[in-house]
């Protein structure tokens, strides 16, 4: 009995600190990950996930509100937050692997207002605009010459700003060619009812898995070689393709 207890004793003292399951963070942000049927999908999401798998690695992934997402991976070590904008500001407070899949992104006018030409994000303070609180484009737009309360609308959640645009309370909406049919498919409008007039400029290195800062570094090497390996495989491309097929059908 004894040594049957040491033995135990000796293999759990062996296990790695991470063989416990990761909990991956985020929010509502369809395609990149989204809940459907009660499990959460998406482009980014399927691929966090099979990195995981890759890696060998227990991943549970867990959609919250972005503020509240944000907060737990920092909080918690075996835990990471998909997908995150990184760039400089961001550097320190997380270890990355990445990229994930990104899009560009744009302001769009409705169709109709022709009045709206921009070549700058500076020009665009003539006009309103609604983005999620601590955002990264929140960060640009102030930085731009935006100001909260008057040409700066804050929105409870990603996309909750459609409907302000559609009604024609807001003049411009931040999107991307892979984000804008999930953004604008519940307004009833199509995507050809929206201009883009300028590109929005975002100095990131891209949408990435961000993890916490203790993070076992070991494990952090291992899930950026899995995903290496998947996009070398091809299975990134794969799964944007996936979800692109699934807008065109519903068009």
């Amino acid at each position: 009995m004894f040594v049957r207890t040491a033995l135990f004793v000796m293999l759990a003292m062996l296990r790695p600190a991470w063989a416990e399951s990761i909990t991956i963070y985020t929010e509502h942000f369809p395609p990149y990950q989204f809940i459907q049927e009660g499990k959460v999908v998406g482009i980014n999401a399927e691929l966090t996930m099979m990195v995981c798998e890759r890696a060998e690695v227990a991943c549970e992934l867990e959609l919250l509100p972005w503020s509240r997402s944000f907060q737990l991976t920092r909080q918690h070590k075996l835990s990471g937050l998909i997908s995150t904008a990184r760039y400089k500001e961001r550097e320190q407070q997380f270890k990355w692997v990445g990229p994930l899949v990104k899009s560009t992104s744009y302001l769009y006018r409705l169709k109709h207002r022709d009045d709206i030409s921009l070549t700058s994000l500076s020009e665009a303070t003539r006009y309103t605009i609604g983005i999620q609180p601590n955002d990264i484009y929140e960060a640009v737009l102030l930085k731009h010459g935006f100001e909260k309360g008057r040409n700066l609308l804050n929105v409870s959640y990603k996309n909750a700003d459609m409907q302000l645009f559609i009604k024609g309370k807001l003049d411009l909406i931040i999107g991307s060619p892979l984000t804008l049919h999930y953004q604008i498919q519940p307004s009833g409008f199509v995507i050809e009812d929206l201009i883009p007039v300028l590109e929005f400029p975002l100095d990131v290195q891209g949408n990435y898995l961000a993890l916490n800062t203790s993070f076992p570094e070991p494990l952090r090497e291992r899930l950026q070689w899995a995903l290496d390996s998947l996009r070398v495989a091809g299975d990134v491309d794969s799964l944007i393709q996936k979800y692109q097929v699934a807008q065109t059908a519903t068009n």
